[in-house]
């Protein structure tokens, strides 16, 4: 049963080939599998999507837990002459698409569409390139598995990402120069959407800054990144690109993770979790990943709750419930979480604790969220199977630097002075979880431009 959403999420299960298929619209036998870990976390947390999408409210009260969180957007600027666009920002993915003014179906945006026939410097990707021993097509081909054009003969490569029955993107594959603030790089891969549907908050697509080869960090020569998630809703969220990502002060890092099954992801190896002064028992291997893929931590910038596997989740749900000590109440008809109490007056504290002895303790607004139009709190993590993620909620108002060259992420509070001349990320108005991602790259040449 297809559910019905007024945006889509990146997530989890990422499926890469290249065959050359003859019709656009053939539904691949390819969606139903994958990792069966990832799809039982899919599958589980695409059931909380459909409540937290009818809970669309306006800015709370000060002090209280924003009820629009989860999905940011980002400007840049695609072409030569440049074409300034707005996108969804999203780290657990490395592919990056835009609706293309040649659009045969075409969804309603904020800014003009991109038009390629506007850019001098734009390029459809044909697979005649893997022939070639440039680096930068040496790495897109190897990440499709194209080992020369002789495995697809059709001139263009086109993509296909599928969200759901009513929700997904297919274009043609293609080349064009990037701007990021003050940042930019020719011949960036990303895909021009041609055919697309669904409810993208009028954004202009997806802007890929996961770990993969063909994310923006990865193509643009910087390698390194930051942005602070800000839970006031009338402040901007700054993002930082090269030099300018860095700590504003003292801060903590940890070791990025990573794994070959999942290569966008950035994992991080959380190890236990405190809850008031209480260190938890949690098993050492609970969070661990494994070399297969499976398990581990990774951040997310598309969900707003934080997913903890099962064993560490019923340790933290039990350890708040008994410092509490508070009849719960049932609040699953109105939002998918499940230790929901009424008129908390305060609630313990939370801290995660991290490889290399890095901590992060956390605000009430990371880890409590408010009922919209009720007095019911509740807490702002969800339990999974196998995988844990912690969403954009967990992440406010921390500055997080990625550093992929030396495989660190660190992090420190939010200076409201952001010396940011990149560009500025906005919450959207939606409080999103999340939904299992399908991305097919086919080549064809089922369009023109």
């Amino acid at each position: 049963m297809a559910t019905k959403l007024t945006f889509l999420n990146l997530f989890l299960i990422f499926l890469h080939f290249c065959t050359c298929l003859g019709s656009l619209h053939r539904k691949s036998s390819f969606a139903s599998s994958g990792d069966p870990v990832k799809n039982a976390i899919a599958n589980q947390l695409k059931k909380s999507l459909e409540k937290q999408l009818q809970k669309n409210s306006e800015t709370t009260q000060s002090g209280e837990v924003p009820q629009s969180t989860g999905i940011y957007e980002i400007s840049f600027a695609v072409g030569t002459p440049p074409q300034n666009l707005t996108s969804i920002m999203d780290i657990s993915t490395g592919f990056t698409w835009t609706q293309c003014k040649t659009c045969d179906a075409c969804l309603n945006q904020t800014t003009p569409l991109y038009n390629p026939v506007l850019s001098t410097t734009y390029s459809n990707f044909s697979t005649r390139r893997c022939d070639s021993i440039k680096s930068n097509d040496r790495a897109f081909c190897d990440y499709f598995g194209i080992t020369s054009s002789i495995d697809c003969p059709d001139p263009d490569c086109e993509y296909i990402m599928d969200y759901d029955d009513d929700q997904n993107s297919t274009g043609l594959l293609a080349t064009d120069n990037f701007m990021l603030g003050s940042n930019s790089a020719p011949n960036i891969f990303f895909g021009c959407g041609l055919e697309n549907y669904g409810d993208y908050d009028n954004s202009s697509g997806i802007l890929g800054l996961g770990w993969g080869p063909l994310s923006i960090v990865s193509q643009f020569p910087f390698m390194r990144f930051s942005y602070c998630l800000s839970s006031d809703q009338r402040k901007p969220s700054p993002v930082n690109f090269g030099s300018l990502a860095k700590l504003q002060g003292t801060g903590q890092s940890t070791p990025l993770l990573g794994t070959d099954e999942y290569p966008d992801l950035y994992y991080i190896g959380l190890v236990n979790i405190t809850v008031g002064t209480t260190l938890l028992n949690i098993p050492s291997s609970t969070f661990e990943l494994a070399k297969d893929g499976e398990g581990g931590v990774f951040l997310a910038t598309i969900i707003a709750f934080t997913y903890l596997e099962r064993a560490a989740y019923d340790v933290v749900a039990q350890a708040f419930s008994s410092m509490i000590n508070q009849t719960t109440v049932n609040a699953t008809d109105l939002v998918d979480l499940h230790l929901c109490y009424k008129n908390v007056t305060k609630w313990p504290s939370l801290t995660l604790h991290f490889d290399g002895g890095a901590t992060l303790k956390l605000k009430t607004v990371n880890y409590v969220y408010k009922v919209p139009d009720t007095d019911i709190q509740c807490l702002a993590i969800h339990y999974s199977k196998g995988v844990s993620a912690l969403g954009t909620l967990i992440q406010m108002d921390t500055n997080f630097v990625y550093d992929l060259k030396n495989k660190t992420i660190s992090f420190e509070k939010c200076f409201d002075d952001s010396t940011s001349t990149s560009s500025v990320i906005s919450n959207i108005p939606h409080l999103v979880t999340t939904m299992a991602l399908f991305l097919f790259y086919v080549c064809s040449s089922s369009f023109d431009m």
